[in-house]
């Protein structure tokens, strides 16, 4: 399965990348071979003339006046002007572009799962190569639709590229809307994380697992049912995009008759539980969630590490300073015994 692939990969380069210098984790990778063939199997029929909709570079983008904003066009007749890997390369697709003015920080998902080529699309902010965000593979009935969302900061011009894979080209059809922001609030009696929040060219030492070095985890606390309030987020390190990734532990022992573990974060969050072993970290399960859509997994017996990431990386990931909770139930942490006097221990017999 792709995905698993992708995301096992991750975790491996993470840690074989440190010893370069050190990075909290690595940038979006895909299992290019697995899918390549399939992606250039895909044949498209000749397209219907239509007249050109979008701009040709972002000098001439077309501006976004509201949303939610639909528009369609076919980009066969369009210049190739620009190409960002997501995670192939060597794009010679010609290229649409549109901008967009957000007059406050938002959060917009852009949508392409409905054309009828082998799309991708990225969002510069600013200026070219400032990459905001960029999807190939997401959507659609072959899975090779792109939609992405975008963390956006009032004021910033935002350029949204509509180009294809390899030289496909073809009718699109563009669907942009405004997310509504999710907050989680620690709850009482939660245990904070403590990490400080990411920044760019972050350094994580706190608990960032087989991806810091050395390495290092959070032990969780040792409650039949702990709440734990993390922080997360996407990072640029010298120009790359990167995330904060979280990772818990707890003694081993503890877990004799298997846990309930279950995350609901502001992001989408990538949440699940490996086999201690950074050698070749890889998830024994693993779940994708929305943001503020709890997802539980059930942990057999065993020790394991939990992790916690956003599931996109840089900007497109959130800000930095995200919230997500995470709940730990079934521990078999021993009974505490408070001390008393043996005057008290009569006293309870009188």
């Amino acid at each position: 399965m792709k995905i698993a692939t992708s995301l096992a990969l991750a975790l491996i380069l993470a840690c074989t990348g440190s010893a370069l210098a050190f990075v909290p984790t690595t940038s979006n990778v895909a299992d290019i071979d697995a899918n390549q063939a399939l992606k250039d199997a895909q044949v498209f029929g000749e397209p219907d003339p239509q007249p050109n909709v979008g701009g040709d570079t972002i000098a001439d983008a077309v501006p976004i006046p509201a949303w939610p904003y639909t528009d369609s066009g076919n980009t066969c007749s369009f210049n190739h002007d620009y190409d960002e890997v997501c995670p192939y390369s060597g794009s010679l697709s010609p290229d649409v572009v549109y901008s967009l003015v957000p007059t406050a920080d938002d959060a917009f998902n852009i949508s392409l799962c409905t054309s009828l080529y082998d799309t991708k699309v990225y969002v510069y902010e600013n200026v070219a190569g400032n990459l905001a965000g960029c999807n190939d593979d997401a959507c659609g009935d072959d899975g090779f639709k792109s939609e992405l969302k975008v963390f956006t900061t009032a004021g910033n011009t935002y350029y949204i590229v509509i180009d294809g894979y390899g030289s496909d080209c073809g009718e699109y059809i563009l669907d942009i809307d405004k997310q509504i922001p999710c907050v989680k609030d620690c709850p009482p009696g939660g245990h904070l994380e403590g990490e400080p929040d990411c920044e760019p060219n972050y350094n994580d030492v706190f608990n960032g697992g087989c991806n810091s070095v050395p390495h290092v985890f959070s032990p969780i606390p040792c409650k039949y049912a702990a709440t734990i309030c993390g922080k997360y987020g996407g990072f640029l390190w010298n120009g790359l995009s990167y995330r904060d990734t979280d990772w818990y532990k707890y003694d081993a022992g503890l877990n004799q008759n298997g846990l309930i573990i279950c995350c609901n974060g502001e992001y989408d969050t990538l949440f699940g539980y490996l086999a201690k072993d950074c050698g070749a970290p890889a998830f024994e399960e693993y779940l994708i969630l929305e943001p503020c859509v709890e997802g539980c997994l059930a942990v057999p017996p065993g020790d394991w590490w939990i992790f916690v990431a956003t599931l996109n990386f840089g900007p497109a990931a959130g800000a930095c300073g995200g919230d997500y909770i995470l709940t730990v139930e079934g521990l078999d942490c021993p009974i505490a015994v408070e001390p008393a006097t043996w005057g008290e221990i009569k006293n309870e017999y009188r």
